[in-house]
């Protein structure tokens, strides 16, 4: 058998195999550090975010933005459309940068300072509402904010730090933002007495898009004393509770300052009991100073939120078009906690010649893959009749499910082995060469999910679609499409400027040139028609004036 070296956690898939042959592959795992999304150090910001600041937060290996939102010239005011714009433009620039922002809103950072009324907290929600659900791809999730110092539902000058008033502002909350996204909450007492329920979440009510499934943990004092400040009534039972209820919603926030509870060995324990996802690398700098010094600062690192390590797959050797299709795999959680957000788990097979792909989307939930656990998947789906024959690479894909990012590798899970991941695509190389063949052995696939032709592939940052400037160019949409003789792309100039139109296939190589001049103010089309050396499949229509570009789609059947 063939053997691929790579790394460990627990996934399996299958797809029906009588009489098919299979090749076993292990892996080895890695101790690096690499960026993964919704999880790990988060930095602390409170002014706007850009394009830059979010792809220097990657560059320094972070993935998670703290956005903090100071509404106190609002206390008795509707936000403003240049406050709210600016959340807008946040969200934007965290989306173009490749990260994601947790969002905290509040009107005094003094204890003794003024809120705002339950009145204008609602209408302010409000005002926010559709501007989270818009960009629900790039929120992480949301601290509950509004009431009190910091928003930290302790303090408050309107006497909301009540439980009727707490609840009517997270259920506010909860209504406005996307059905799939949380809320948490400064304490699990918060949370317990809210809901009229002291029990943990179990799987059966897990992700099930209740008000008590979408809310989760915060801690703005951890490890600052044995009750962390208050974030804890009885102790014991309050951690025990939160070490369950939190294997299925984020548990985030921050240190305060050193003190006897945060040396190494105790702060690992309660990382790892209390399933911690998201920690803020700004506060309190004593704190991770002492964790650095005592060498526990890069496990930490590696193990906030989930880290995924395959240990061996199962793989079937070949498939005829039409048939049925089984993978097997199995990984290992060794994060602090698992995923809280939606994220597809995906087969994906390349053609090796083409490099055409198709894609399996099964039923299989990530978010299930508990820390500690190992995870054992079971797929089964068919092949469409009009696969080409050839030879496949075989991925797994556990991908954003949200369409604006589904194709990006920067909100692709990477798995933590030597040797799998492939950066361009955001896949999971697992090793392994699929043989389509109309000769194959095994019965024609009777079941109801089926790999997908993928009509978006991934070519790189590079050539992904920006707007060109509307002060100088307008593009409008190619036709036709697919097409078998020209493609013809319209587009007005406003004002004199280089244009220039490239061809790039699936690689992200350039075939062709079709213009490259400049043009005067006026209305052009230019038309690529593929010369015989061209072969079917999608193609990228790449225009570009000066720093801009915009990118096309378009599928030629020869």
């Amino acid at each position: 058998m063939k053997k691929v070296l790579w790394t460990a956690i627990s996934c399996l898939l299958v797809i029906s195999a009588i009489g098919q042959s299979f090749t076993d592959y292990t892996y080895t795992a890695t101790d690096e550090l690499f960026l993964n999304p919704e999880r790990g150090l988060s930095a602390y910001k409170s002014s706007a975010v850009s394009v830059n600041y979010a792809l220097g937060l990657r560059n320094d290996g972070l993935t998670v933005a703290q956005r903090i939102y100071s509404t106190s010239s609002f206390r008795s005011d509707s936000l403003s459309v240049s406050f709210l714009s600016r959340v807008h433009n946040d969200l934007v620039a965290a989306r173009e940068g490749g990260i994601k922002l947790v969002m905290r809103y509040s009107y005094t950072s003094s204890q003794t300072g003024a809120d705002a009324s339950l009145d204008w907290i609602r209408t302010h929600i409000d005002q926010l509402g559709p501007i989270w659900r818009e960009n629900a791809d790039v929120i992480a999730y949301v601290e509950a904010g509004f009431i009190g110092a910091w928003g930290e539902w302790y303090y408050s000058s309107n006497n909301l730090n009540n439980t009727s008033d707490r609840r009517a502002v997270l259920y506010k909350e909860l209504e406005e933002l996307s059905t799939d996204r949380m809320v948490v909450v400064r304490t699990p007492g918060y949370k317990k007495a809210i809901f009229g329920n002291n029990d943990p979440l179990i799987p059966d009510s897990a992700f099930s898009g209740t008000y008590r499934a979408r809310t989760g943990a915060h801690n703005d004092c951890f490890l600052a004393s044995s009750t962390d400040y208050g974030t804890y009534g009885n102790i014991e039972a309050d951690k025990t509770y939160l070490n369950l209820d939190n294997r299925y919603v984020p548990q985030g926030g921050e240190t305060c300052n050193p003190s006897a509870y945060s040396v190494c060995s105790n702060s690992l324990v309660d990382l790892e009991r209390m399933h911690w996802s998201v920690l803020n690398r700004d506060y309190h700098p004593g704190v991770i100073d002492g964790w650095v010094s005592n060498g526990c600062w890069p496990e930490i690192q590696r193990r906030l939120g989930y880290r995924f390590e395959l240990i061996n797959t199962h793989l079937q050797d070949e498939v005829k078009p039409g048939g049925s299709l089984t993978a097997e795999f199995s990984l290992r959680n060794d994060g602090f906690a698992s995923p809280y957000n939606p994220r597809n788990c995906e087969v994906v097979i390349r053609n090796q010649d083409t490099h055409v792909e198709y894609a399996l989307i099964s039923a299989e939930d990530p978010r299930f893959w508990m820390a500690g656990d190992t995870a054992n998947v079971s797929i089964t789906g068919g092949l469409p009749p009009e696969v080409p024959e050839g030879f496949y690479s075989v991925y797994l894909h556990l991908s954003d499910p949200q369409p604006a990012l589904h194709y990006r590798s920067e909100y692709a899970i990477r798995l933590a082995n030597e040797g799998v991941w492939e950066e361009a695509s955001g896949y999971n190389d697992l090793g392994h060469v699929l043989t389509v063949s109309n000769t194959a052995a095994g019965e024609t696939y009777s079941g109801d999910l089926f790999f997908d032709f993928v009509e978006t592939t991934s070519i790189g940052p590079e050539y992904e679609s920006t707007p060109l400037s509307p002060g100088s160019f307008e593009l409008s949409q190619g036709y036709p499409n697919p097409f078998n003789g020209g493609f013809t792309l319209t587009f007005n100039v406003l004002e004199e400027a280089p244009v220039k139109f490239e061809i790039f296939n699936q690689l992200g190589q350039k075939v062709a040139t079709i213009s490259d001049e400049d043009y005067f103010p006026g209305q052009y089309k230019v038309i690529w028609r593929p010369d015989e050396t061209i072969s079917s499949g999608l193609y990228f229509m790449r225009a570009s004036t000066y720093n801009e570009f915009s990118v096309q789609k378009a599928t030629y059947l020869k």
